[in-house]
């Protein structure tokens, strides 16, 4: 039987209104106490909270990491950083209108910025949004006591809200200007390059602020250099004041500090002592130029100078704008980085070029002898030589510089063997040196000539006899001829430049210091080697197979330049043999009367080279010195490279002796190699 209302005994209306009247009892409790909270939170602890509520801003101030130091190879410090103080601000608590731009002009009167700069950092302020109204804006690096002294007296007087002195670093070039387009410099990151690096994706997470290598050794190697920014939680009020540290950890914990990650350690194949003598011999002979000084055994690079130079110390933060426009606006190029974008006229030093190629095709043997009579006729063209040497073999000609007999050479030749042999040598090609900007210098060759003179009838034979002393349209860099030569020295090998030998995590340093300390020796460390070190080997970019009888009778009449009758026998070294070869490269060309150097405009002077290697017999260093606007380069650019040599040999006496003493307890007597023989005789190129 179903079940009906009236069997039940209940009735379905009065039981629905109970349940409502349940219901709407909840609803108006609820409310009630809603209403006392309120009332509570709003007027009974107001104040309570929303002096509390002023305290909820929790800040991420960035502890700087130090960038990787830069060694020479016997591990002195050419660049390392330094502690500064930095000046920044934070859009959250700068505020907007009147009050940012009154505290905004403050700093540019104190600081001494430009419209241009507070313009910029306006900009970034009104960028900041949301969350990233928190991150600081940089307004100024490493400020003078005097600033800071400004800044901290206003701040009762202007309430300088969001304005914050804190904690930096600065780059250290310890040397000022000494290897500056070598070591190159930082600065702070721009937004265009910021955003470029986001588009890639770049892991390194940089900010606007961030310091990043801009040339030399330092962007070549910024991915190594650079470390990480650590980083502390601190909390502050809605005016960016700290708060106590009970009522922090209270908050946040005791794990607030986050500490920074340094950066890799670079180690250069160069030698601050050599380094340091070149600079110092060049600026006794020259005003522009570069000297390059490599291990032709390895292709280590040992020394580069680049004149005029900058400081990068400067150039990495400091540098004002009218220093920066007389920089850009100095005729002798201060910014160019002379030893690899510097394209120049080889000059003679171009010979070897010639002779390689002459030998290679059999065009010459080492025993023919060419007769010059001053010059070379070809059709309606003479060509000149600096002197009349009469009859010349290829040893005597290299030694006195005989253009003759290289025209000669050209002319049964022509261009092409000269292109093959330069290029086998290395020149015409950038070499892949770490550096940024390396030119490729011109080898020309027929094909090139008939394309750049099409108009007046592409190549011509006479091309052939320019190129063949290193004139017409020949340009190479310093570099590029100092691995020339050492090809040329060490039998046929061309080798990369290899700058850097090793790249060490900061870890392995305060290791290795930790266990020296102690006793410990350096093969302790080296079950963590390959985590911790990276060694950068050589590298050899071809190797000429060739008979012996090419590369040796050059390097017999490149010795001879050094020996009584050569070019370079007046300027070369007094304390071991060396060879090498002069170079007078010709700017513009000669007019009908020929004036006297210092009668001529200093940018019109001819060029001076001079590349040579040492011991002769077997060679250990190689040095190639180009004196702009000099003239000879026997005179103005070998005394440089003699000084490299001389200094080079004495260093390696020196650390020689000092280990004999450290391992037997006393040094063995040395005795000096014997000077060459003096002469009289004297031939200028």
């Amino acid at each position: 039987m179903a079940l009906t209302a009236e069997s039940t005994g209940r009735n379905p209306v009065r039981a629905f209104g109970a349940r409502l009247g349940l219901a709407m009892a909840i609803v108006i409790v609820t409310f009630l106490a809603m209403l006392l909270r309120l009332y509570t939170l709003q007027i009974v602890r107001g104040d309570e909270l929303s002096s509390q509520g002023q305290r909820n801003f929790v800040q991420h101030i960035r502890i700087p990491h130090d960038r990787g130091i830069i060694f020479d190879r016997h591990g002195r410090i050419l660049v390392d950083n330094r502690p500064s103080l930095d000046l920044q601000i934070t859009p959250a608590f700068l505020g907007r209108g009147p009050n940012a731009k009154s505290t905004l002009g403050r700093l540019q009167e104190i600081c001494g910025l430009t419209q241009d700069d507070i313009d910029k950092i306006a900009a970034q302020v009104l960028r900041k949004s949301g969350l990233n109204k928190f991150q600081p804006v940089l307004v100024k690096r490493d400020l003078s006591p005097s600033e800071i002294e400004a800044i901290e007296a206003d701040r009762a007087v202007f309430l300088l809200d969001g304005v914050d002195i804190v904690e930096g670093r600065r780059r250290a070039y310890r040397y000022g200007a000494l290897a500056a387009h070598m070591l190159g410099y930082v600065n702070e990151i721009d937004p265009v390059s910021l955003e470029a690096e986001r588009a890639k994706n770049n892991p390194m997470g940089y900010e606007l602020g961030d310091l990043v290598g801009r040339e030399g050794i330092e962007r070549a190697f910024e991915e190594d250099l650079r470390g990480a920014d650590g980083y502390e939680q601190v909390v502050v009020d809605a005016k960016g004041r700290r708060q106590h540290d009970a009522f922090v950890t209270s908050l946040l914990g005791q794990q607030r500090r986050f500490e920074p990650k340094p950066g890799k350690n670079v180690y250069l194949s160069v030698d601050l002592d050599l380094q340091l003598a070149a600079e110092a011999a060049f600026k006794k002979q020259g005003v522009a130029g570069s000297v390059v000084a490599i291990d032709p055994n390895t292709g280590s690079v040992l020394t580069m100078v680049s004149a005029p130079e900058f400081d990068p110390n400067a150039a990495s933060g400091a540098l004002g704008a009218n220093e920066k426009a007389a920089l850009d606006k100095d005729p002798l190029r201060p910014w160019l980085n002379r030893p690899i974008q510097g394209q120049f006229v080889p000059g003679s030093t171009f010979k070897v070029a010639t002779a390689l190629a002459a030998l290679m095709t059999n065009t010459a043997t080492p025993s023919e002898h060419v007769h010059c009579p001053g010059q070379y006729r070809m059709g309606h063209y003479t060509w000149r030589c600096h002197g009349t040497h009469g009859s010349v073999d290829l040893k005597r000609a290299l030694q006195v510089s005989c253009d003759t007999y290289f025209y000669t050479m050209a002319g049964r030749m022509g261009l092409e063997p000269i292109a093959k042999a330069s290029r086998m040598l290395g020149l015409g090609s950038v070499s892949g040196i770490a550096l940024r900007g390396e030119r490729s210098g011109l080898i020309p060759d027929e094909a090139y000539h008939n394309r750049a003179d099409k108009a007046s009838g592409g190549y011509q034979k006479g091309m052939a006899i320019n190129a063949a002393i290193g004139q017409g349209s020949v340009l190479v860099t310093p570099l590029q001829l100092a691995y020339a030569y050492a090809t040329i020295a060490n039998d046929g090998t061309v080798y990369a430049p290899r700058m850097v030998e090793r790249i060490e995590s900061a870890d392995l340093r305060v290791k290795r210091r930790t266990l020296q300390a102690y006793g410990a020796i350096r093969e302790d460390v080296q079950g963590d080697a390959p985590a911790l070190m990276r060694e950068l080997t050589s590298v050899v970019r071809s190797k000429m197979e060739l008979p012996k009888d090419y590369l040796s009778p050059i390097r017999e009449g490149l010795i001879a330049v050094a020996e009584p009758g050569g070019t370079g026998y007046r300027n070369r070294s007094q304390k071991v043999s060396m060879a090498g070869k002069s170079g007078t490269a010709q700017v513009v060309r000669i007019g009908a009367v020929r004036l006297k150097m210092e009668q001529m405009d200093y940018f019109h002077r001819d060029h001076g080279w001079f590349v040579g290697w040492a011991p002769a017999e077997k060679p250990e260093v190689v040095v190639a010195v180009l004196n702009e606007h000099s003239g000879h380069g026997g005179v103005t650019a070998e005394p440089v490279v003699t000084e490299v040599i001389d200094t080079f040999f004495r260093l390696a006496e020196k650390r020689a002796l000092r280990d004999i003493s450290l391992t037997s307890g006393s040094p063995l007597p040395w005795t000096a190699p014997p000077p060459p023989k003096k002469t009289t005789t004297e031939v200028r190129e």
